[in-house]
């Protein structure tokens, strides 16, 4: 819509009358200068390879370089001209410089709507009053003061910009324009804007969505958070022992614990039978619960339990007395302690008396008794 406004002003210029006297062009140190008169003047200009060729649109023709057939261009001699200069003075210019013409030209618009369409060299413009268009997009950084009045600028990102009101791709009116703005349908995106991170929108045009590295608000960031969607695991947290979970991300979840301690145990053969000479807890931590069962024929008991609560040995002999246990017949005795792996040690009778088979078994806290 912008370019067409700036086209239709170009239109509304060439058609507006103009006055009978023609601007003119003369050298001043190696600059090529325009002097325009106070009327409204349309002037094109290209580089024909030999000569900087002037066209004025309507009018009388111009002065002060050799007059072209048609009446209406001029061609001033490139040789030792190093800028150009274009005072328009009053009235709504417009001033097109092609592409071709590669050395640096200064436009100066004066009064007036003008608009000002830069070349291919590093132009400086200044619109003056009135509402000026000016476009200066060619990918080169250049100084662009679009003067008082209501100005639109179209411009490279490098260019800077004073007085101009109306920066073109500026939809959402944010400030900043495209490229620049990677979506100017909004203006909560642009850059600078506060990138809300992990919601896979990118407000602040850096090329990515920012990242929350602390998502579950311990105060430990990822990498060194190793769970960051839970707030009880981080470095520094509590290890829970004996489950699989690193609270501390220290790369380890800790196992439990072995319960430790000694039982010795002896047997021996009496009348065909196997009776206990010896069964004696040792060395197990304070709160140790020792429960032994006995099934099976001469069992003396089915059931003692048993807690340590001292250093000193306990005694499971006694339970026995001297009772013979017949081939078949078990004693289990089961040591747990809360946090600790505990230990099962199963005893059968066999046919050879006073020779019972054992087995050793583990027993994790509040878990199932299992081969170790």
């Amino acid at each position: 819509m912008l370019r067409r406004a700036l086209l239709l002003a170009c239109l509304a210029a060439l058609l507006a009358p103009v006055a009978a006297t023609a601007g003119t062009f003369s050298v001043e140190d190696r600059t090529l200068v325009y002097t325009g008169d106070a009327g409204d003047e349309s002037i094109a200009g290209f580089d024909t390879g030999h000569s900087y060729r002037f066209t004025r649109f309507g009018g009388p023709t111009l002065g002060g370089c050799d007059q072209a057939p048609d009446g209406q261009s001029v061609d001033c001699d490139k040789n030792g001209i190093d800028a150009v200069e274009l005072r328009l003075n009053g009235g709504n210019d417009v001033a097109a410089i092609a592409a071709s013409v590669k050395v640096p030209v200064r436009f100066l618009g004066g009064s007036g709507n003008d608009g000002l369409f830069g070349g291919g060299g590093v132009d400086t413009f200044f619109g003056d009053s009135g509402d000026d268009n000016v476009v200066s997009r060619d990918g080169r950084g250049e100084q662009v003061d679009c003067g008082a009045g209501n100005d639109t600028a179209i411009s490279d990102d490098s260019d800077s910009r004073t007085s101009c009101e109306e920066i073109e791709g500026d939809a959402d009116g944010d400030g900043v324009r495209r490229p620049a703005d990677c979506n100017d349908a909004n203006a909560g995106i642009r850059p600078g804007a506060n990138d809300i991170p992990d919601d896979r929108v990118d407000q602040d045009c850096s090329g990515a969505d920012a990242t929350n590295l602390d998502a579950d608000g311990d105060g430990s960031q990822r990498p060194l958070d190793c769970d960051d969607g839970n707030a009880k695991i981080k470095p520094g947290a509590k290890e829970i022992v004996g489950n699989r979970t690193d609270e501390n991300c220290d790369t380890e979840a800790v196992p439990f614990r072995g319960i430790g301690g000694l039982v010795r145990n002896r047997w021996a053969s009496f009348g065909g039978r196997t009776v206990n000479r010896n069964l004696t807890a040792r060395d197990f931590p304070k709160g140790t619960r020792i429960v032994m069962t006995c099934s099976g024929t001469g069992c003396p008991f089915r059931k003692v339990s048993r807690r340590v609560r001292n250093k000193r040995p306990v005694n499971l002999h006694r339970a026995f007395g001297s009772a013979g246990l017949a081939a078949g017949a078990r004693v289990e005795l089961r040591l747990t302690r809360a946090g600790r792996i505990g230990r099962v040690l199963r005893y059968r009778m066999t046919a050879t008396p006073g020779v019972p088979s054992v087995e050793v078994l583990c027993r994790a806290p509040r878990g199932r008794t299992r081969a170790c």
